[in-house]
């Protein structure tokens, strides 16, 4: 995972507004014991659109109901992208908890209606596997 850490890094100094980098920074760093850099990108972040109530989730200030609540939108394709990416990044949080149920089970969530051109779509399958839950 260094690389990986490596790579977001640069990524996030390269497009310090990108909110997504700063997700899978803190997640890649998370898992290699780094200390959180979250709160000081939200400095930089758009936090009024969307992923903002997931940084908000990884910051401890929303929890996972409200974030797929927040996912809602009257545009189904948004609607759909955003409900696809708030049960990853609740899956990331449960696991990251200890919940291993529930992030297989949000796993799959994401897995079966991400959409395949989804990063979320690719990690979550990855997960499941990583789980040892079938899809």
């Amino acid at each position: 995972m260094p690389k990986a850490l490596t790579d977001l890094e640069r990524a996030s100094v390269l497009d310090p507004k990108h909110a997504y980098a700063a997700l899978w920074l803190e997640i890649v760093a998370q898992r290699s014991d780094v200390p959180s850099r979250l709160s000081q990108a939200i400095s930089t972040i758009d936090m009024k659109v969307w992923p903002a109530p997931v940084i908000r989730l990884f910051l401890g200030q929303m929890p996972p109901a409200a974030v797929l609540a927040a996912a809602d939108s009257p545009d189904a394709t948004t609607k759909n992208g955003q409900v696809c990416e708030a049960n990853f990044y609740n899956g990331e949080w449960a696991q990251r908890h200890g919940a291993k149920d529930e992030a297989a089970h949000l796993f799959r969530l994401a897995a079966a209606d991400c959409p395949k051109s989804f990063d979320e779509w690719f990690a979550a399958n990855a997960e499941l596997k990583a789980l040892g839950a079938a899809p």
